[in-house]
């Protein structure tokens, strides 16, 4: 809590989880929502600080685009932004969650797009704000993955050694002799793509980190009074390495994690990017990103939020990473 850096990394991580948790309630409009009438509309056009008579607060003109006339605002006529509004129905969290509210919207026949919409006329700020928690989760899963394979298979290599600690050993030098990037390309080429088919791939690829990281720190921790005490005891060694040994090599996990997730979001944007990730419609970033890249000279918008919002993600879990490390090293 004495660090700004680490403060300003959890600011940010806690702001797109606030984003994650309420993101049908944020978003104004459905992200799979197509409005044909109004593609490629930069941010904030259409959108005025005050009313046809001097009313306060803001107001949108209606915005069309037509394959002749180009962009049109409709200056004749406003309509005012409201908070909590009644939108469309949505459910969340499994269908455990339904509601029509929503945290901001018209009170008229017209859209407010508050970041422009893209090539199919959807809402860019709704499909960003969907979009976070795919991002999240697919991070999520990859760590979870990494550390139930890794850690486990890290530990019994550096606490048994001999020919187990060989064995393991030449596996992941197998899996680290791949980029990480490239191996789960392989994957993703392999199995298909889709979601969970990036979440295992990305996972995979993160094994061997964790894998390599724990069985050091095991081999640092294997020869220390308490667990040759355990031995004396008679404890079973197995035993011994996952009550004695494995929680005292938990603090460079955790800051392994913390930096993992942030190389997990990029991997799986890098292969939304490369079109091995998530498949149209969905919002994901990567996706998002690639789609955008097509349409950089008429609509630079629709490839810049996205590519805004990874790098947040990313750098927000990286300065929580170091900070950490800082706080977790006892030589430090």
């Amino acid at each position: 809590m004495r660090n700004p850096v680490a403060i300003f990394g959890m600011v940010v991580i806690g702001f797109f989880l606030v984003i994650v948790v309420l993101a049908p309630f944020i978003a104004p409009y459905s992200p799979t929502e197509q409005n044909l009438r109004a593609t490629y509309v930069p941010p904030g056009v259409g959108v005025a600080l005050g009313g046809p008579e001097g009313q306060l607060g803001i107001w949108v003109h209606p915005v069309t685009r037509s394959p002749t006339a180009g962009l049109r605002v409709d200056d004749s006529v406003a309509y005012p932004v409201r908070l909590f509004v009644r939108g469309s129905e949505w459910t969340w969290f499994f269908g455990l969650v339904k509601s029509d509210l929503r945290l901001f919207g018209v009170d008229g026949p017209v859209r407010f797009y508050l970041l422009g919409t893209d090539e199919q006329g959807r809402d860019l700020l709704s499909r960003l704000v969907h979009g976070a928690w795919i991002s999240l989760f697919i991070g999520l899963i990859s760590i979870a993955i990494g550390i139930g394979v890794g850690v486990p298979a890290g530990a019994i290599s550096g606490f048994l050694g001999g020919s187990t600690d060989m064995i393991v050993q030449r596996v992941i030098d197998t899996l680290l002799a791949f980029p990480g990037i490239l191996l789960a390309i392989v994957l993703v080429a392999t199995f298909g793509t889709g979601l969970t088919n990036v979440m295992i791939a990305v996972g995979v690829a993160s094994v061997p980190i964790y894998a390599r990281l724990v069985r050091g720190s095991v081999l640092q921790v294997k020869n220390r009074e308490y667990v040759e005490a355990a031995a004396a005891l008679g404890r079973n060694r197995l035993s011994t390495l996952a009550r004695h040994v494995i929680p005292n090599v938990m603090a460079p996990i955790i800051v392994q994690s913390s930096l993992q997730m942030a190389t997990a979001i990029l991997f799986a944007a890098g292969l939304g990017f490369l079109g091995l990730g998530a498949r149209p419609p969905q919002p994901e970033w990567g996706l998002m990103l690639a789609r955008g890249r097509e349409y950089l000279a008429v609509a630079p918008h629709v490839a810049t939020f996205p590519g805004i919002a990874i790098v947040m993600v990313v750098l927000g879990f990286n300065l929580l990473g170091d900070a950490l490390r800082d706080a977790l090293d006892p030589r430090m």
